[in-house]
């Protein structure tokens, strides 16, 4: 081979090395790991609106009581007379509540009141934080569908949420759910609900993988819990086989994800 044709073939090569190196090959937990962060951060999102939308006159038929703040350190402004009504929390600098540190604002437009049959709830995300990682783009669109089997039930649908950690690598979070309030639904606080959480997932992790995955045993997540406190959620990364995650059975950031018949114990941020 001569000294042109190998220099050719180096660049070549060095070219697809580069491409490869762009994506983690994922041969155990990241998009797994990943996944089940997405997932516990776009419920403390729910609980946060749920919370205030319960606890302002006009977002809902009666409310309990008329707040002007969920955690003490953020503030709920409205407008209930427009059309879509509009509700916005905006955190004061690292508004903090239970170990969780927000900022940021989240609003959301209803076409109706957020606990009538039918009435859609759309969440806009304005640089809002989770304990430092940023939510900064998408969608989440929260439907009311009344009661099934005596339960609130609403369908979650998430288009392209988007999370950035400090190494400027990004979650897109798409997605399908349903979730039913299968505790606690007629009291003034969420403190004593417990949400029954199923459905499926696709997009992509930090490393840069690609995913699909399916709930496959209800997510069970507290309203007292920073958690999701079990569940089981089969994870396929794209071009891997597939690991399954699981929640376990406990209010804490432990999680397992089985990869080829082995167990890895894992903390999430």
């Amino acid at each position: 081979m001569n000294k042109k044709h190998l220099l050719l073939l180096v660049v070549i090569l060095g070219i697809f090395s580069c491409k490869k190196s762009d994506r983690d090959e994922d041969k155990t937990t990241n998009t797994s790991a990943d996944v089940a962060f997405a997932t516990n951060v776009t419920y403390d999102v729910f609980k946060t609106i749920y919370q205030a939308a319960n606890s302002t006159q006009g977002i809902v038929t009666a409310a309990y009581v008329d707040s002007i703040s969920v955690f003490g350190c953020d503030t709920i402004t409205k407008d209930t007379t427009s059309n879509p009504k509009w509700m916005q929390i905006k955190f004061n600098t690292d508004c903090t509540s239970s170990s969780i540190i927000r900022n940021g604002k989240l609003y959301v437009t209803f076409n109706g009141h957020f606990n009538t049959p039918g009435t859609t709830a759309n969440l806009a995300i304005y640089d809002f934080s989770y304990n430092g990682y940023r939510v900064y783009d998408g969608s989440i669109t929260y439907k009311y569908e009344g009661l099934t089997d005596s339960f609130p039930t609403y369908s979650v649908t998430f288009t392209n949420l988007k999370i950035i950690n400090s190494f400027s690598q990004k979650i897109v979070y798409s997605g399908s759910h349903k979730l039913q309030i299968i505790q606690g639904q007629n009291t003034q606080t969420i403190t004593d609900d417990l949400y029954s959480i199923s459905g499926v997932n696709s997009g992509r992790v930090f490393k840069g993988n690609g995913f699909t995955s399916q709930i496959t045993t209800n997510l069970n997540l507290s309203g007292n819990c920073n958690w999701i406190e079990s569940g089981v959620v089969t994870v396929k990364p794209d071009n891997n086989p597939t690991r399954t995650l699981d929640f376990g059975s406990g209010c804490d950031n432990k999680i397992s994800v089985k990869v080829y018949d082995i167990n890895h114990e894992l903390e999430l941020p």
